[in-house]
């Protein structure tokens, strides 16, 4: 018998929604509990090294950070893979979903920003991956062709903010680059991200700029 999984989240983390997504792209069993990072259980604190989330206990064993943990599943339950079998385009998937981690960090840097300034450097860290993945990939609909593999979970995590910010404060940033436009459409209307996803995502959304004053708040905002 299996050790059971359990993951540990907060509602808004993008690193957590793209593990629950593995989890359910695999069919894994596995419970899961959200916690307030601002008021974090001492449980946390000790088995999360970073203090952060995502956290999944296999038994009494905790992994942390996301794409390690979506390489342990992978490796662990070898059923429905989401990798390709090919070494080498195996590490070219990896390293696009590095890319995807660097998007999720510039969103969330974007969003927390206090000052045009900021706005703006983060902005431009969001274009430039972008121009890369519209420069360097095709897709149909998904990075592999028809087959939904773990870069795209990476992908869709990490667009699933960037779209809302950009459809709700018309910033304009896929304008240019419809390829990537396009496959983004396709994995934010992925499934398993929508039932990752919290029920009150919007509400939880402007609630969290709110709380971090971010300057999106001096542009026009509706739910």
């Amino acid at each position: 018998m299996s050790d059971p999984i359990k993951l540990i989240t907060s509602k808004l983390s993008p690193y957590g929604h793209r593990v629950e997504m593995v989890l359910i792209e695999k069919n894994i069993p596995y419970e899961k509990q959200d916690i307030s990072l601002a008021t974090k259980p001492d449980w946390f604190v000790k088995d999360a090294p970073l203090g952060k989330v995502p956290l999944l206990y296999v038994g009494d064993k905790a992994l942390f950070e996301s794409i390690a943990i979506c390489e342990y599943l992978e490796e662990a339950f070898p059923e429905n893979p989401l990798h390709p079998k090919d070494a080498l385009l195996k590490g070219w998937h990896r390293g696009w979903m590095e890319v995807a981690s660097g998007i999720t960090s510039s969103t969330l840097g974007m969003m927390f920003a206090q000052n045009q300034e900021e706005f703006d450097l983060k902005k431009v860290e969001i274009v430039t991956r972008l121009a890369a993945i519209n420069k360097h990939l095709k897709f149909s609909p998904y990075f592999d062709g028809e087959k939904f593999s773990l870069v795209d979970a990476c992908m869709a995590s990490a667009f699933k903010p960037l779209t809302f910010i950009d459809n709700k404060f018309t910033l304009e940033i896929f304008d240019l680059y419809k390829t990537a436009a396009t496959y983004v459409e396709s994995v934010v209307a992925r499934g398993s991200l929508h039932k990752a996803l919290p029920d009150d995502y919007e509400s939880l959304f402007k609630g969290l700029l709110e709380r971090k004053k971010s300057h999106l708040l001096t542009m026009s905002f509706s739910l």
